[in-house]
């Protein structure tokens, strides 16, 4: 299954195969295990999602969970639980109640998504031909040009950041984030320092840099490895989105020379600012600090079994190539890049 749903099966007699079955508003269609049990066994089935119904849930919504045990012989066995549907954008990362600590930090890589339309179109603005799949640059100047073209694209499109706070719940039980999908935040051309991670990192991941988001109290920032062990890495700070500078207005006919312009001091001033800010907190990033402080390595995610949401795919889902890219053992990056 995919982790999010665990359920203890125990049977004190002989072996015997059941079939376990679990609905709820919202599903394709049932999930369902078949599976012999002697003793006890712990069930993770794979629940399929509706996306087209999901993406209407603009609220909390309260429902019930049916789950239904048949085993030859024996009467179904049918148990009902209250559950709470949220909606796609947003992202519970950490339940605390009493001495009971839930992290769930790790569904930020859900939003990170390389394969959604979005990036077939920041990828053509960014001048990068990623119709074929490709191997991800083994140097640090390769990562860092593909990261320095990402930006670029984003400049083109005219994204800007805003500095909207996301938080919706920030405890002391429950913790959650707005995360807005990629076709949202790309076709309204604003982002808040979290959605614009979300999305260099989606693209990024495109291309085969592996990339992670760091999350501070209150704010979010972007980085990526550039070296194939995975201990180096540079950051952006996406708060730096749609940087000026010094650049000065473009007189006619000279529009793309000074969104270059824009794009390149925006890009470096984003690096500078990344860097100094991940220096600041990395000592926080040793999991001791959670929820507050978190690295979210998007590789290690995807280990967990955290998958993109795959909601602007449509009929072309896991049709887009994505560059190969081998990760070794994620973890925090043991230094920066100077």
């Amino acid at each position: 299954g995919n982790g999010l749903l665990r359920l203890r099966v125990a049977h004190p007699g002989r072996s015997r195969t059941v079939r376990l079955s679990v609905s709820t508003p919202g599903l394709l269609a049932p999930a369902v295990i078949d599976a012999r049990i002697d003793g006890e066994v712990v069930l993770r089935p794979r629940l399929q999602w509706d996306i087209r119904a999901l993406r209407e849930i603009r609220a909390v919504r309260r429902q019930t969970l049916q789950v239904t045990l048949d085993s030859p012989g024996l009467k179904p066995i049918v148990r009902t639980i209250e559950v709470r549907l949220h909606p796609l954008d947003e992202a519970l990362y950490f339940v605390r109640e009493g001495a009971s600590r839930i992290d769930l930090g790790w569904s930020f890589a859900a939003w990170v998504d390389p394969q959604d339309p979005v990036i077939d179109e920041l990828l053509e603005l960014a001048g990068i031909d990623a119709s074929e799949q490709m191997r991800a640059p083994s140097s640090r100047a390769g990562r860092l040009e593909r990261a320095r073209a990402i930006w670029l694209g984003l400049e083109r499109h005219g994204l800007r950041y805003a500095d909207d706070s996301a938080g919706i719940s920030q405890g002391p039980v429950v913790y959650s984030q707005r995360v807005r999908l990629l076709s949202s935040t790309w076709g309204e051309r604003v982002a808040n320092c979290l959605d614009g991670s979300v999305l260099i990192a989606s693209a990024l991941e495109r291309l085969g840099v592996g990339s992670f988001l760091v999350l501070v109290p209150g704010h979010a920032f972007v980085g990526f490895y550039t070296d194939d062990a995975r201990h180096e890495a540079e950051f952006l700070e996406t708060t730096l989105l749609g940087f000026a500078g010094r650049s000065q207005p473009a007189a006619t006919g000279s529009v793309e020379p000074a969104i270059r312009q824009r794009a390149l001091e925006g890009f470096e001033a984003a690096r500078r600012a990344g860097r100094d800010r991940y220096r600041k907190i990395a000592p926080r990033l040793d999991g001791r600090h959670r929820p507050d402080y978190a690295l979210i390595d998007i590789s290690k995610a995807r280990a967990y079994g955290i998958m993109p949401l795959a909601v602007g795919r449509g009929d072309r889902a896991g049709s887009a190539p994505v560059a190969f890219s081998t990760p070794l053992r994620p973890q925090r990056p043991a230094r920066q890049n100077p």
